[in-house]
């Protein structure tokens, strides 16, 4: 199931989730009109999720390096019972950062 979160819950989710991440691998595909279908990271360690309303950035912080989405305009979460599959993060342009989780990640409570 798919639900995009209200942007004034980004910043509380996000810091919920990144607190249960535990040992998770993640895949970053960027989509974009220019750029076309590309895959930025492939199954890395993530070490945080975060929105930091300050500078109107998500950050996804993987063990090797930092991956900054400017100025989210919409964030979608894909779940089931097992948790977080993929969340999708869309850019004022409409570019596309689809995180994929290698194994889906628990809901925070």
């Amino acid at each position: 199931m798919v639900k995009v979160l209200p942007k004034e819950q980004w910043e509380s989710f996000f810091d919920k989730l990144s607190k249960q991440l535990g040992s998770k691998e993640i895949e970053i595909e960027v989509v974009g009109e220019e750029i076309g279908d590309q895959v930025e990271t492939k199954k890395q360690p993530l070490i945080g999720l975060s929105y930091d309303p300050k500078d109107d950035e998500f950050i996804i912080t993987l063990e090797q390096h930092e991956h900054i989405v400017p100025k989210p305009k919409e964030i979608a979460i894909d779940e089931d019972a097992t948790g977080v599959k993929a969340i999708e993060v869309v850019e004022e342009d409409g570019t596309k950062h689809i995180l994929k989780m290698i194994e889906p990640l628990a809901l925070p409570q």
